[in-house]
């Protein structure tokens, strides 16, 4: 304990104020030094190994629950992960790490994706050509188990998450030609829980590191790549582009976005649905999203495990439908199937009735683009572009769900000015470089500017 008092006493004004508080109260400078000895040692298991060992007791004292203290912890990381400082440390720290990539670049920036277009045109109806290029190899959901930190970060995100066990569609790999472009790509099945601790818990992952090590952002790629745990499996055995062009190592879910241009005739432009997405989402509240945009799953009971049923559900045009439904329309019923068949539900709905019609009556285009990859997630996306030249559908009761706190019909020549300071969801970005690249954008002259 003397050893310890010197010690203390060389530290510059500090030392001095312990000196002369022993001299007058011995007892209470023996408590200083024990609550710095604790405070200094608590530190260095902060710096090592991310461990807090005085969080637990803070919070007991406070008298916080757990469910209290997990909503705590995840309304401060979104806080901190929504932020310009945060956004733009990621950037610079994954594009380090996927240097041999190329990153979309918008607005004069680099964003979080990387895009893949598709070989062949393919258009409406989805239901009979998009099965020509996608393969269910597997419709059972294979068991996987978490460790303690997963199960931590499933217990901060679960109020957040709806349906954990609802089946959905994992990537199992995409098939190129020669110039890089899909031909076809096969899936598996997976739940949402699995995609949660497998990919969403890489931003969480980078989160941690940035609030114990924002110096790291100066090492190389692969220096930084060591210190991401989750990444780092995922990346076991594969290239940068076998990372994105496979699903091995995880459970990503795949999804399903699409932008969508509405004829505005009062306006005499094309407008574009977008949102800013609310706390209430699993992963990157606060950014703004093109919709419709979520998971291609199932739309059926969480319970539903028949393999049959599963493979009935393996329908990218029902999947966009329903989020165009939910999303766009604020359809909450569309968010969960409790009862009756799927295809009736969904493909009898007015507004998708009257959709079909205009496609069939060519005042409407649906054509699929390509994918996107999100790069903080890793998870792929397919990507779909809908013109609607009819100026009817534009007059419709747009509303947004629980997903968004902001709705817009944006001009699309406005798209620039809206966004080009925002945060911008990754996939989203990805998606308006390949809707630029279309010949239905191109004849009408939009995006071009981009």
């Amino acid at each position: 304990m003397e050893a310890i008092r010197e010690y203390f006493y060389e530290i510059p004004v500090f030392g001095d104020l312990l000196e002369y508080i022993f001299s007058i109260h011995p007892m209470v400078g023996t408590i200083i030094i024990v609550v710095s000895v604790i405070l200094a040692i608590n530190k260095f298991f902060i710096v090592q190994f991310d461990l807090n060992m005085l969080k637990p007791l803070f919070q007991y004292f406070r008298g916080m629950n757990k469910d209290q203290r997990y909503n705590r912890e995840r309304e401060i990381f979104y806080k901190t992960a929504s932020t310009e400082k945060f956004a733009d440390w990621q950037n610079k720290v994954l594009i380090k790490i996927y240097d041999d990539l190329e990153m979309v670049k918008l607005f004069g920036k680099s964003h979080l994706a990387v895009v893949h277009r598709v070989a062949h045109h393919i258009g409406y109806p989805l239901s009979g050509t998009m099965e020509k290029i996608a393969v269910l190899k597997n419709p059972q959901v294979k068991e996987s188990t978490l460790d303690k930190y997963q199960s931590k970060y499933y217990k901060v995100m679960k109020a957040n998450i709806k349906k954990p066990n609802l089946v959905g569609f994992e990537l199992d790999e995409y098939k190129l030609n020669d110039k890089q472009e899909i031909l076809g790509f096969s899936a598996n099945a997976c739940t949402y829980k699995q995609t949660v601790t497998t990919s969403h818990i890489l931003e969480y992952e980078l989160y941690r590191l940035y609030k114990r090590n924002k110096s790291i952002v100066k090492k190389s790629g692969n220096e930084i790549l060591k210190k991401l745990h989750y990444r780092s499996k995922i990346h076991e055995g594969q290239t940068n582009s076998e990372v994105v062009l496979k699903g091995q190592n995880r459970h990503s879910l795949l999804s399903v976005q699409m932008i969508i241009f509405c004829w505005d005739e009062k306006k005499q432009t094309y407008r574009v649905p977008i949102i800013k997405r609310s706390e209430e989402v699993a992963i990157k509240p606060n950014y703004w999203h093109i919709v419709p945009a979520g998971g291609f799953e199932i739309f059926e009971k969480e319970e539903t495990t028949n393999k049959g049923i599963i493979e009935d559900n393996f329908d990218v045009e029902l999947t966009l439908y329903r989020e165009l439904l939910e999303e766009v329309f604020n359809g909450r019923d569309y968010e969960s199937n409790d009862e009756g068949e799927v295809n009736d539900i969904i493909h009898k709905h007015p507004v998708i009735e009257e959709l079909d019609s205009y496609l069939k009556n060519q005042e409407a285009h649906l054509e699929f683009l390509g994918n996107v990859t999100d790069m903080m997630s890793l998870r792929q996306e397919l990507s779909f572009l809908l013109v609607i030249d009819n100026s009817y559908f534009i007059k419709k009761n747009f509303k947004v769900n629980f997903e968004g706190v902001d709705f817009q019909l944006v001009k699309a020549n406005k798209l620039i000015q809206m966004l080009e300071d925002e945060l911008l969801y990754p996939s989203s970005a990805g998606l308006l470089a390949l809707a630029k690249e279309s010949k239905l954008i191109k004849e009408r002259e939009l995006l071009q500017d981009l």
